[in-house]
């Protein structure tokens, strides 16, 4: 780990952003895989993208899901977004989690879906 962001993490920091570093990372990514970063840069860039990432909180799901599994949920059948993520109350992150997975009290789901399908996640969760 680079000096710096160690020095920063022992002073308190949470989470250290380097532009330069993400700058330069961004770019050699352009070079290998323009498709990929394109699409990426279209669901996070404002104003040009057509679908929404969503945290959601667990612990504001209606209670009957808590220790029940994204599947229970069945997001995808109910307003057509996709978990895309998982953070569990270790503030670990699981990329694209299994459908197995538990709804414990404090952990995070992240979700993918156009404007309307988070409109329809917002009124139904």
């Amino acid at each position: 780990m680079n000096l710096h962001i160690r020095k920063l993490k022992f002073a308190g920091a949470n989470n250290v952003i380097m532009p330069d570093k993400l700058g330069g990372d961004h770019m050699a990514s352009l070079v290998t895989t323009p498709d990929v970063i394109e699409f990426v840069d279209r669901l996070t860039i404002e104003g040009e993208t057509t679908a929404n990432l969503e945290e959601i909180s667990v612990n504001d799901l209606p209670e009957k899901y808590i220790n029940k599994t994204i599947l229970d949920l069945d997001l995808r059948k109910q307003t057509g977004c996709t978990v895309i993520g998982f953070r569990n109350p270790d503030k670990e992150y699981l990329i694209n989690p299994e459908a197995n997975i538990k709804l414990v009290a404090d952990s995070q789901l992240i979700v993918l879906g156009r404007p309307e399908q988070i409109m329809k996640l917002r009124e139904i969760f």
